[in-house]
């Protein structure tokens, strides 16, 4: 029985310990220490969560996370210093092989300690082509400093699909970690680019009133109508596309293409001209912006 009472007072004083805790304020010890453990734990909602940080946007944080290959690891807390509603801790952690360390800065807001912007990293990622990459479900802008949780990640150029390329980054706490990311056209971009042109091809030739604007064709009705009514056209090589080594621009040459101008002459008769070129070409320029690859005609 004396056993029994024992344990039973001990359950008791335990759990009446435990209320008192849950009760009590997290600390900056503590706060520091769960922020590191939803980061070790590949836990990017709570990291979130413990952040007190204006102009972060927590979609763009969680969704970069999903490309981590790598979380923290060992995490600890050292020094705490406390002055009334703001610390600093000292904190150690392991990340891509190596030991380091790091300060976080809390704030404290109605009694609830939250991590400053010191506890994130941040990418830096310049790239051959475009103004975008790809990290996890997130597109970031490129050649900027941009906030991301702590972690090793995997980077993607983009428009994803049209462009290959990959690089990987470990971000510690507290650190931009630049990076380079050399990008080419993918089998799959040169399909869509060929597809975008030829489809510009057809539309150039599509049967017209007047001759078609930016679409390299020049027919001379003129010099032997008076007034044109309709131009109808054939192609019998469509151009074949070129793109520049630096994917800046492209070429589309040694097209022929049939044209069969109709209209009044001068003396008054309707008639129809053929005409033919054997230099048909079309050039511009290939720009990536976001997700998209774009060529214009120029």
């Amino acid at each position: 029985m004396i056993g029994i009472v024992a344990a039973a007072t001990l359950v008791v004083a335990a759990g009446g310990f435990g209320a008192w805790f849950a009760l009590r304020p997290s600390g900056p010890g503590a706060a520091a220490q769960n922020y590191l453990g939803a980061l070790a734990a590949a836990d990017p909602a709570s990291a979130v969560q413990a952040l007190a940080c204006d102009g972060t946007d927590s979609t763009t944080l969680i969704g970069a996370f999903a490309g981590v290959t790598e979380t923290i690891t060992d995490p600890t807390v050292g020094e705490v210093i406390e002055q009334q509603e703001s610390a600093r801790a000292t904190v150690a952690y392991s990340l891509d092989g190596q030991s380091r360390e790091a300060t976080l800065s809390l704030v404290s807001t109605a009694g609830v300690w939250r991590i400053a912007c010191d506890g994130l990293g941040a990418l830096e990622v310049s790239t051959t082509h475009g103004d975008t990459i790809a990290v996890g479900t997130q597109l970031l802008a490129a050649d900027t400093t941009v906030a991301v949780l702590p972690g090793g990640y995997d980077i993607t150029a983009a428009p994803v699909g049209i462009l290959e390329g990959t690089a990987t980054a470990a971000v510690p706490i507290g650190a931009v970690t630049p990076v380079s990311l050399d990008s080419t056209l993918s089998p799959a971009g040169r399909d869509a680019a060929a597809a975008q042109v030829q489809a510009y091809i057809d539309a150039c030739a599509a049967p017209a009133a007047t001759v078609p604007p930016n679409c390299g064709i020049r027919v001379p009705w003129a010099a032997d109508l008076a007034t044109l009514e309709s131009i109808a056209f054939r192609i019998e090589t469509a151009p074949t596309l070129t793109l520049s080594d630096d994917l800046s621009s492209f070429d589309a040459t040694d097209g022929v293409i049939v044209a069969t101008a109709t209209g009044t002459t001068r003396a008054g008769a309707q008639a129809s001209f053929t005409y033919r070129a054997d230099d048909w070409a079309l050039r511009g320029t290939i720009t990536f912006t976001g997700n998209e690859m774009t060529l214009a005609v120029g």
